[in-house]
């Protein structure tokens, strides 16, 4: 592990981001989260060398960041992580404009509903048509983190259309195992968070639908590439489903980052940086053939 990865983890550890609460204490979290999301989410943001506009689409607010020089007409369709709650990120944000800096391609960023103001079957089938929507100017490659990373792998699973998909820590089952339970080196995710999550998320769908539970979709014929943390606790899942595609006969890659939080490269250190190479290398030769 590398400096920067240990002062992360300092940082992390002070944050109480993996802190168990009661669901009385989630619901209060969950009411703040609902009205920063909207005063955060407004906000167009400003990145040298990258045109950031602002979209909507059904209702639905989305970023379109261009780079100066525009080299292909496929693009990016990149969902921000959110634990369905929480508003995006300046370090996600970071990540959609790093793409389309090193890669000179689109990147599309919905800023899709989370709760309290919609659930799973709602979210989907915007995100869903808005891929579609997508589709008609060019060839798109759904990428995301998290529960970004879910909604992308379900996306990929849905449409026959999509070669390739990018999951960076992704929440592939809704009803997190036991295995995922028993981590004690993620300092990001919360059990009890994820469990009160879940159960609003879901609404009347049955934990095994791909909606919620990307881990039962179907992928053969497409390109996977998942990555995942070593101390995370997504971590046991994520492997468990690289196992399975990898027994269905699918092409599926897993890069694993050494002492990596949830979501590692998103942050600045040099498992995060590899990893980011890593990722756009994989989209340049998806974008480019190269």
């Amino acid at each position: 592990m590398s400096v920067p990865s240990g002062i992360i983890d300092g940082i992390l550890k002070l944050s109480g981001m993996d802190k168990e609460i009661s669901e009385r204490t989630f619901y209060k979290e969950l009411r703040r989260s609902a009205i920063n999301s909207r005063k955060k989410e407004r906000m167009l943001p400003r990145f040298f060398g990258v045109k950031a506009e602002k979209g909507v689409y059904c209702g639905m607010d989305y970023y379109l960041f261009t780079p100066k020089e525009t080299d292909t007409s496929k693009s990016i369709m990149y969902l921000h992580g959110s634990g369905y709650v929480n508003p995006i990120r300046r370090a996600q944000l970071s990540f959609a404009v790093m793409l389309a800096r090193n890669l000179h391609a689109k990147i599309y960023l919905p800023i899709y509903p989370k709760l309290p103001f919609s659930t799973a079957i709602s979210c989907f089938s915007l995100l869903n048509n808005y891929y579609a929507f997508l589709e008609k100017k060019g060839e798109v490659f759904p990428v995301g983190d998290s529960s970004g990373g879910a909604l992308a792998l379900a996306i990929a699973a849905t449409h026959p259309s999509v070669r390739a998909v990018i999951a960076i820590s992704p929440w592939v089952l809704l009803d997190l195992s036991e295995e995922g339970r028993e981590v004690n080196g993620d300092l990001m995710l919360s059990v009890s968070r994820l469990d009160h999550t879940a159960k609003l998320w879901r609404g009347d769908l049955p934990e095994s639908d791909l909606r919620v539970s990307p881990f039962y979709g179907k992928y053969e014929g497409k390109d996977v590439f998942l990555l995942a943390g070593e101390k995370e606790r997504f971590r046991p899942d994520v492997l468990r489903f690289f196992r399975e595609l990898s027994l269905r006969g699918c092409s599926v890659t897993y890069l694993e980052g050494r002492g990596g939080q949830h979501c590692y490269p998103l942050m600045a250190t040099a498992e995060g940086q590899a990893a980011c190479e890593a990722i756009c290398l994989k989209l340049r030769s998806l974008l480019y053939g190269e």
